[in-house]
């Protein structure tokens, strides 16, 4: 009892990021009303700029050269935008730093500016979008500042010991209160940190002019405005106020863990915001430390022999951030605040496929003239953009025809994929590389494919549960809460699935009627083999088609009816609880398909492939493509990072970053939201494509002239 009591005490060093990162959603929401999935994000930027400015005293602003040095405009010349700033001159990391409360000032200076850009680039352009708008636009702040983190400061490991020199070692207090247990004294310092941030943002709300307009801002907008407030003002000062929070949370809490990992611990955040309704500072605090506690005894639960070993600790842990926000939006989702603005927008249109057949033949045309032509690499280029369309079919299904906001779809795809490679392995060594002898049923390869689905359905109906109580951006919240829970608690478990989970898994060989349809080429060891890319292309003529005929049909027109109102629906005689979970298992099947597909294209699986990272990449250009159509999937798809539009442009510009084409894909999502409501490149092409046509067909001006003539005188 006493080592329990040690755990949950101990618990408040992460909870009080918890609750750093709650109270600053909150003050984002109060101010706008868009729940910022990006505020680690910025925590995280704001990290690497104090270890950066720590280590080299160079400062980096946060965007890319408009006009990369790469191929031929390297012999151009042309000035670019300065992304670099050497501040601190002789900076030595062991004997000379800079000043830290200038480097502190600095580093809250950029976190302030983040907050203006966020508010000036991307969620002032979206306030009169849809509920999918705002998501998309506070998703595409998470894609361009990891993006631009990973661009920056690069991938390496980074070691602070934090402003005040702590670590997870130095420091500790030992036989605290007399249980006998050890907690890092740090902790202690982010409770009293969390403490003070809160007292402070509450005071502000609580006695200043500006919190009480904002207040007043955020519970009539239009009567703050007539009042004489300026809700844009009060908006940017609060996104300010808010990565300011953030900020200050991403620098006490470095010397815990690496400043990539600060932005996923957002998940506990949203939690603690949803813990205090969305409004109260104090609220959000306390569910920070609660979550930060729970989860912290629950890990110290499984140290002990009776705890089961299917439930590893890390899956403990990140599990209880999601199960504090399925209790808060079940039991309170109906009384969360939803702030109200003057307009909320269209739906994006979603038109139907009118030549299915004849679109199908000449895509799987085009497919199967393109695996012929490639080789070596391109065809696996080819591969991988088949792959990626094929999953975004599935956020096609149920982003784009019902409505439905979730982020998860892609740690399904991990899922089947993994659980596939559990039940077609044996116990026997694929390949004399492998590290790992995965061990399994011995399952023919169609019967672990089918069953991989089923278990992914099974898996998205559990997931699509919430959502038949809570919609919009509250069911994202859960979804992105989920990624991270499926990860460490499914994905990362040798008991459920075999000892290659927590390492490289080893994909055993697929055979389907007798033939190899791997991607991975023995003869070469490359992802080339033909016989893969006409499987995939087969598949992805298939799926294709299949999506297209569903939104045809009445499930499709009943799916739009749906998102659209869905009282309205139910109205009309709908069965909203019924559609929405048969767009769940449709997505789930979808997006296990493209799993699968992964797992027979490479050698081997990692859990990081499916981190929550990628998953909201792939949203990103599915949404850039057009995540309302059969065709947007198919322009997303070789738009995304490794798909046949980036690495065609690499043969001229060299090796093009991977977060660079991240970054630009987030800069083009939130125009796309702007711009086009979310009907993506493919539309926009569509509409270019009539308007072109009935600009051939329309008679020149001067014979319309005269035909008008001869009917006036006639």
């Amino acid at each position: 009892m006493s080592a329990l009591l040690v755990a949950l005490i101990a618990g408040i060093g992460v909870g009080a990021l918890y609750a750093m990162f709650g109270a600053g959603i909150v003050v984002a929401f109060r101010g706008s009303g868009v729940i910022n999935f990006g505020h680690g994000a910025v925590a995280a930027y704001t990290a690497y700029t104090f270890d950066e400015l720590r280590e080299t005293g160079k400062l980096h602003l946060p965007w890319f050269d408009p006009i990369p040095e790469f191929g031929f405009l390297k012999t151009l010349r042309i000035n670019n935008l300065p992304v670099e700033l050497e501040l601190f001159s002789n900076v030595d990391p062991l004997t000379n730093k800079p000043n830290l409360a200038l480097t502190i000032f600095i580093c809250l200076l950029m976190s302030a500016f983040l907050g203006l850009l966020m508010h000036f680039l991307v969620f002032r352009p979206l306030r009169n979008s849809p509920t999918l708008g705002k998501v998309i636009g506070s998703i595409g702040v998470f894609l361009y500042l990891s993006s631009m983190s990973a661009v920056n400061f690069g991938g390496q490991n980074r070691a602070d010991d934090g402003f005040a020199g702590f670590n997870n070692t130095s420091g500790a207090v030992k036989n605290f209160l007399g249980l006998g247990g050890t907690i890092p004294r740090s902790n202690f310092f982010l409770f009293g940190a969390a403490l003070i941030l809160c007292v402070i943002v509450w005071g502000l709300y609580r006695f200043s002019r500006f919190g009480i307009a904002t207040r007043a801002a955020d519970e009539n907008e239009k009567g703050a405005a007539l009042l004489g407030y300026s809700p844009q003002f009060l908006a940017g000062a609060n996104w300010v106020l808010s990565s300011i929070a953030a900020g200050i949370a991403g620098i006490l809490f470095l010397h815990k863990t690496q400043p990539a990992m600060i932005g996923l611990f957002v998940v506990g955040g949203l939690g603690a915001a949803l813990f205090g309704n969305l409004t109260s500072i104090p609220g959000a605090t306390a569910g920070g430390l609660i979550i930060g506690m729970v989860a912290s005894g629950g890990v110290e639960l499984t140290t002990n022999d009776w705890w089961p070993e299917i439930l590893p600790s890390d899956g403990v842990r990140n599990f209880m951030p999601l199960l504090a926000i399925i209790l808060v939006l079940y039991f309170r989702g109906d009384k969360l605040p939803i702030r109200g603005s003057i307009s909320i927008g269209r739906q994006p249109r979603a038109p139907s496929t009118n030549n299915v057949t004849i679109g199908a033949i000449g895509a799987l045309g085009v497919a199967l003239l393109l695996s012929n032509i490639f080789v070596s690499k391109w065809e696996a280029v080819l591969t991988t953009t088949l792959i990626a369309i094929v999953f975004m079919y599935s956020l096609t299904v149920l982003v784009g025809f019902l409505g439905q906001i979730s982020l998860v779809q892609w740690s399904i795809s991990g899922l089947a994929a993994y659980t596939m490679i559990r039940l077609m392995a044996d116990g026997t060594k694929i390949r004399e590389t492998d590290f790992v002898t995965n061990s399994g049923w011995g399952w023919p390869t169609a019967l672990a494919f089918l069953a991989a689905i089923a278990v992914a359905v099974v898996l998205g109906l559990l997931v699509g549960l919430p959502a038949l109580r809570i919609r919009g951006v509250q069911l994202a919240v859960v979804t992105i809460a989920a990624v991270i829970a499926i990860e460490t608690m499914i994905m990362r478990n040798p008991p459920l699935m075999g000892d290659g989970s927590v390492s490289v898994n080893p994909t055993p060989s697929p055979n389907w009627f007798g033939q190899y349809v791997g991607g991975f080429n023995p003869n070469t060891a490359r992802t080339d083999y033909w016989k893969f890319s006409v499987f995939i292309i087969i598949i992805a003529g298939l799926v294709g088609v299949g999506v297209a005929n569903l939104r045809r049909g009445q499930v499709g027109r009943r799916f739009l009816a749906i998102r659209a109102n869905e009282r309205a629906a139910a109205a009309a005689g709908i069965n909203v609880a019924n559609m929405k979970l048969l767009g769940f298992g449709i997505s789930s099947a979808i997006a296990a398909i493209a799993g699968c597909l992964i797992a027979y294209k490479l050698p081997g699986l990692q859990t990081d492939q499916f981190e929550i990272f990628g998953g909201l990449a792939l949203l990103a250009f599915a949404y850039l493509g057009g995540i309302t159509t059969v065709w947007g999937a198919i322009v997303g798809g070789c738009l995304m990072a490794g798909g046949l539009l980036p690495e065609f442009l690499g043969v001229h510009f060299e090796n093009i970053d991977t977060g660079l084409i991240n970054a630009v894909g987030a800069i083009g999502l939130v125009v796309n939201a702007k711009v086009t409501n979310g009907e993506g490149v493919a539309l926009l092409q569509t509409d270019l494509a009539k308007n072109t046509l009935a600009a051939l067909r329309r008679p020149p001006d001067d014979e319309t002239v005269n035909q008008s003539s001869e009917e006036v005188t006639a």
